[in-house]
């Protein structure tokens, strides 16, 4: 190990005590989160996507105190690695007392035709700063060769929303355990 490994190491341990505090909940801390809590106000996505096609879940929140932070995510089902992991998608600065449009959701090239007819749920929620959550929201999609995705639902369906981020899931080939 040279001296640059060496100091890499060192000041790696030196800050593992400060991350693994940082990592502890709020419930294990004893405290409650402070100000009010995201509220998502309307969401909608098609519950059929062909493969190849970005599916689009839209969503309208709001939160009084301005910090929503990150939309957290997992799916189910679906053959996914990790499916029940929690995963989030930043929110960008301009976005966190008021949004409005959508996450674009892509799934990478089935390796099997069980993979092609898939099916899974996305269930998301928001989570401010101060570390209040929205309600969930369930997202039931199967992966349906030659569809169209049904077109948006009110507030959605007023032409150009923005993009409020990605996602890309990594289909595998299901496991029989």
């Amino acid at each position: 190990m040279n001296r640059l490994e060496r100091i890499v190491l060192i000041l790696g341990l030196m800050t593992l005590p400060l991350v693994m505090d940082s990592c502890t909940t709020l419930a294990e801390r004893g405290t409650q989160p402070e100000g009010s809590p995201p509220v998502i106000t309307a969401s909608s996505a098609s519950k059929e996507v062909s493969h190849g096609d970005a599916w689009k879940i839209y969503l309208e929140a709001n939160d009084p105190d301005g910090d929503m932070w990150k939309f957290t995510y997992t799916l189910s089902d679906m053959g996914v690695k990790g499916g029940h992991r929690v995963n989030y998608v930043p929110i960008r600065e301009g976005n966190r007392a008021r949004l409005l449009g959508y996450l674009s959701v892509s799934f990478s090239a089935p390796n099997n035709a069980l993979a092609e007819w898939a099916s899974s749920t996305l269930t998301l929620r928001i989570q401010d700063r101060s570390g209040n959550r929205s309600d969930k929201v369930a997202f039931p999609v199967a992966l349906t060769r030659g569809v169209k995705q049904a077109a948006p639902s009110p507030p959605f369906d007023i032409g150009d929303l923005k993009e409020l981020g990605k996602i890309w899931v990594q289909l595998y080939e299901p496991r029989g355990d």
